[in-house]
């Protein structure tokens, strides 16, 4: 079986991958399918399921021909987390999905905020609670769209829809389970007063079974094969959340690891066990055993910050290639002014350069975009790290585009003050969902052993002691500077109007 091949499925938040994997993880094939995201001006973000669940199908079709007198021992599904697809007994949404950046149910966080009900729910729970979360968005749904709610049978997430159209089984595991705020924390099973505080306990049997991302989670369907080419009754792993997915395709298993994964997201994670945790991450599940678990914190503030200054503000003319360049002859302890990585948010956050100079140029403010990056990840991590209750881990393995830059991972190595691994892979996540098929089909013992022999570390980035003290000190002024602007987006500009009746009034 040296030529066997296991298949992942990775639906990010624009694009899809279609990947296929030896059973040592060596990436054999790559298909993509484009996916569109509806944004609304009020902030809602949502995807249609037919064409969304098409353009996988397409993709499956391409790898299985790819894939092409291999056989093909198991399938693995990874997605982002949060958000919710809801759909009817046969597998057809009742309403467009929701993407986990969509915050239309922040009012009922700042609701349940300002009633002190929301340290209960993080209690319960063990994740605070925030707009895109999957529990805060089935409660919104449910309170506010009651006759969709009667026609849905499944309230999934993303990986979980799609397996459920593989499979026609309904089923999710402890990431996305837990990640999505609905698990509780110790029990291992959902929080049951967590729902019934929301008035949810009505809709609990639209919430799938739990089952172990590394286990069998139904079988390709005589329908799924007929639609994709994938055979008849292939395994379809329970697998994972792209969070969590990420961090096992990086082989980030054991507490030394600290994973940075830098993308369109900065989400920076690493292991805690239940007894360490001392607050409430963005995201806290099972992974692994039961008392493992892996805190994340991150924000919208990565790697397509610099895609959206060398597209947007620079309209192409300058490639990658270039950008790198430019940076890499941009010296560092030369003056520079700073960048901060919000272009796509948090809300109240806006990107903007600040402190510019004379001799500010196209390579001191890439060199800032680079630096802006890694700095937020840094405070992401030192975040997640307070909260594991345990001290910073000694090794950071780098993932996403970032990673693909060596000098975008020295800067990283530099910034951190710590030894800094690319990894291997092109398609970390994906390579992840394909871990845990590798396991549940009984290719490797456990998660721990597939991702010892199925991930590899590019390079590996030495930190420069000369920079300790200067990077120190950017870090600090970019935080003094962050907090100041956050402060003043926050404020509300007074009229002129306004101004001159209190003109009038002195």
């Amino acid at each position: 079986m040296s030529d066997a091949v296991l298949i992942a499925i990775d639906a990010g938040g624009t694009t899809v991958k279609v990947v296929a994997y030896t059973l040592s993880g060596v990436e054999v094939a790559s298909e993509t399918a484009h996916v569109d995201n509806i944004h609304y001006d009020d902030g809602r973000v949502e995807r249609d399921f037919a064409p969304f669940w098409a353009g996988i199908v397409s993709a499956l079709r391409r790898i299985v021909q790819d894939c092409a007198g291999r056989p093909i021992l198991g399938v693995g599904c990874t997605g982002f987390g949060n958000g919710i697809f809801l759909l009817d007994e046969a597998g057809e949404a009742t309403r467009p999905g929701i993407v986990s950046v969509d915050h239309r149910a922040q009012p009922l966080v700042d609701r349940l905020t300002t009633e002190g009900r929301a340290e209960a729910l993080t209690k319960l729970t063990g994740n605070r609670i925030w707009g895109g979360q999957t529990l805060m968005v089935f409660a919104h749904l449910a309170e506010t769209e009651p006759e969709v709610m009667a026609r849905t049978r499944w309230a999934l997430c993303c990986k979980d829809a799609i397996r459920f159209k593989l499979t026609g089984q309904a089923l999710t595991d402890p990431t996305d389970a837990g990640g999505g705020g609905m698990m509780d924390s110790l029990a291992g099973t959902y929080a049951a007063e967590a729902l019934e505080m929301l008035g949810l306990s009505a809709h609990r049997h639209r919430l799938p079974d739990i089952v172990p991302s590394d286990a069998t989670a139904g079988r390709i369907s005589a329908q799924a094969a007929r639609e994709t080419g994938l055979p008849e009754g292939v395994p379809v792993a329970g697998s994972m959340m792209d969070v969590a997915a990420c961090s096992l395709g990086a082989g980030a298993v054991g507490p030394d690891i600290l994973t940075m994964i830098a993308g369109t997201w900065s989400i920076n994670s690493l292991e805690s066990t239940v007894e360490d945790i001392s607050g409430a991450p963005i995201l806290n599940f099972r992974y692994g055993g039961p008392d493992t678990r892996l805190i994340a914190e991150g924000s919208p503030s990565s790697a397509a910050n610099l895609g959206w200054y060398l597209g947007q503000a620079l309209g192409g003319r300058v490639s990658l290639e270039e950008a790198n360049a430019l940076v890499a002859d941009s010296a560092p302890e030369a003056r520079r002014c700073q960048f901060l990585p919000y272009v796509f948010g948090p809300d109240p956050k806006r990107g903007c350069f600040l402190d510019m100079g004379a001799t500010d140029d196209a390579g001191t403010m890439l060199r800032a975009i680079f630096e802006g990056v890694a700095f937020q990840a840094l405070r992401h991590a030192e975040e997640a790290v307070a909260l594991s209750g345990r001290a910073f881990p000694p090794v950071i393995r780098l993932a996403g585009g970032a990673a693909k830059s060596p000098v975008w991972t020295q800067i990283f190595a530099d910034v951190c003050q710590r030894p800094v691994e690319a990894v291997h892979a092109g398609e970390v996540g994906a390579l992840g969902a394909a871990i845990c098929a590798a396991v549940a089909v009984g290719v490797y013992e456990d998660l721990e052993q597939a991702a010892e022999w199925m991930t590899k570390i590019a390079r590996r980035h030495e930190p420069n002691p000369e920079f300790a003290t200067l990077y120190e000190e950017r870090f600090a002024r970019f935080r003094h500077l962050d907090a100041g602007v956050a402060a003043l987006m926050e404020e509300r500009p007074q009229s002129r109007g306004a101004d001159k009746s209190r003109e009038e009034d002195q």
